[in-house]
């Protein structure tokens, strides 16, 4: 019984986690921090450099659902999209800003607007996400987050 638990323990251990926005990104944690969250896989040996502004990282989730971070050379997160199967947890993906999203989508539904497409937009932080089942897809960043030089929406295509 405990050599399941052993290597389902390992396996977790081992596999790449998202990193949130604001957060060191996900090929810079510790591996103490990479068990706590859900298990991802690399898609590529390292890191995808964008431009010498940034880089990329993608990863797949288990239920198929690709997530690509978005890091300053400093690899701070300042950008994150999905596109998969199944919507990411945001409060992992967002982070510190997640409540903030919250706020936002709570006001929303309360002036009664619901479902998809989600868009929110403040100063410190911008989502859209949308989608149906089996198929969704959006981004999120911090704008005070994106380095100098960097035009958020060529990122983002």
């Amino acid at each position: 019984m405990m050599a399941p638990l052993l290597g389902l323990s390992l396996a977790l251990a081992a596999a790449p986690a998202l990193a949130a926005l604001g957060q060191a990104a996900s090929v810079a944690r510790s591996s103490s921090a990479l068990a706590s969250a859900p298990a991802a896989r690399a898609l590529a040996a390292g890191p995808v450099a964008g431009s010498s502004l940034y880089t990329s990282h993608p990863q797949q989730l288990e239920n198929g659902t690709v997530v690509q971070e978005y890091a300053t050379p400093a690899g701070l997160v300042f950008a994150v999209t999905w596109r998969g199967p199944v919507l990411p947890d945001l409060s992992l993906l967002l982070g510190e800003f997640f409540s903030g999203y919250k706020l936002e989508t709570d006001q929303a539904r309360a002036l009664g607007k619901r479902g998809s497409p989600v868009n929110v937009m403040s100063q410190k932080l911008i989502v859209r996400s949308s989608g149906r089942m089996r198929s969704f897809a959006g981004y999120a960043y911090a704008p005070e987050l994106i380095p100098a030089g960097v035009n958020i929406h060529d990122v983002l295509q």
